[in-house]
């Protein structure tokens, strides 16, 4: 499929229908979600698989210190000069960018989902008894559905383009 077919059928999906998502089909997609570019290549991201959810699970909390240790000691020395604001959201956008990935991979095998970030973090450790060391960025609930989805609109390009 072409990469802008693709796109335009990904759309949110926010009614599931109870028919089973195959744990393999979401391996494929975490697989193929991980080949996503992270800044100097430091796939700062990990995946809960939670019943037929996936919790997308990113930030300077979720490595161990010594993994934090050897990225520091092997990434430019920009890096170690970060704020923990920067940090944060360095590893913020890698997680957006594995997560695009992901949901355009479950969107090629026919599987819906949905990026939800208005969630309270606080609790979603707890309630997914997911270790404190790791800071939620954001959730992906995955399914099929009967809805026929409809495009979101969408500006058009040449509205969007400033040439110099």
């Amino acid at each position: 499929m072409k990469f802008l077919e693709l796109n335009k059928k990904r759309h949110a999906t926010k009614h599931f229908n109870d028919k089973a998502v195959d744990p393999k089909d979401v391996r494929t997609a975490i697989e193929i979600a991980t080949l996503a570019p992270s800044a100097h290549n430091s796939q700062p991201w990990k995946f809960v698989v939670v019943r037929e959810k996936i919790a997308r699970v990113a930030g300077v909390n979720n490595m161990s210190d010594e993994l934090l240790q050897y990225y520091m000691q092997n990434l430019p020395v920009e890096y170690g000069h970060y704020s923990e604001q920067q940090k944060s959201d360095y590893l913020a956008l890698n997680a957006g960018l594995v997560a695009m990935n992901l949901v355009l991979a479950l969107t090629d095998q026919g599987i819906g989902s949905n990026v939800i970030l208005g969630f309270d973090k606080s609790k979603v450790n707890q309630v997914l008894d997911i270790d404190e060391r790791f800071r939620p960025e954001l959730l992906i609930t995955v399914g099929y559905t009967d809805d026929k989805l409809e495009p979101s609109y969408r500006l058009p390009v040449d509205e969007i383009i400033e040439k110099r």
